[in-house]
Formats: C-alpha cells, sequence, structure tokens
C-alpha cells in the first residue's frame, strides 16, 4: 500500500501559500483513490491487466492511477519548490539583519 502524503500544512505557511491546503488534501484524495481502484481491481496490482480487453473497467482504473500518480508527483514536486523558496527567503531575510 502506498504511504499517504505530508499533513496538511500548519498556519504560518498557510498565511503565505493557501493553496497548499487543498493540495495536501488530494494529495490524499490521490492516495486513496489508486487503493480503491487496486482493491476493486487485484488484477493491476499483480500486473495481469493487459489480458483484459480494451476499454475494460480494469484498464481505465489503471489509467486513472498512472493519471493520480503524475498528478501528485507534480504536487510533491510543487510543494518543494515552494519549500525551496520559503528557506531561500528565509536566508536573504537574516542576511539582511
Amino acid at each position: 500500500m502506498k504511504q499517504l502524503p505530508l499533513p496538511i500544512p500548519i498556519p504560518p505557511t498557510l498565511d503565505r501559500w493557501p493553496e497548499l491546503a487543498p493540495l495536501a488534501i488530494l494529495d490524499v484524495a490521490l492516495s486513496a483513490s489508486e487503493s480503491a481502484l487496486l482493491s476493486a481491481c487485484p488484477e493491476i496490482h499483480i500486473e495481469v491487466f493487459d489480458r483484459s480487453p480494451r476499454g475494460s473497467s480494469t484498464r481505465r482504473a489503471y489509467t486513472v492511477i498512472l493519471q493520480a500518480r503524475r498528478l501528485a508527483a507534480a504536487i510533491a514536486a510543487y510543494r518543494d519548490a515552494v519549500d525551496r523558496e520559503a528557506r531561500r527567503a528565509e536566508r536573504d531575510l537574516r542576511r539582511t539583519f
């Protein structure tokens, strides 16, 4: 099973980047969706879904999982960028004092 994403951001972070809250919720929803799809279509997990007919729910579920993982990766990259910018801003602020 996939590890749950990072927790909801703390309030001081939300003052500067309020978009992190819904993105954290989306991240959890993507993880839950993947778990549910893998439970509904276990053949995806054991990689025999290629025997399923084209357009079947199993193949569609696999596509949803792939797209969800891509979106989760994009969210993680955004979160990393925000973290880097916050550290850079904090470092620049310390240099001015």
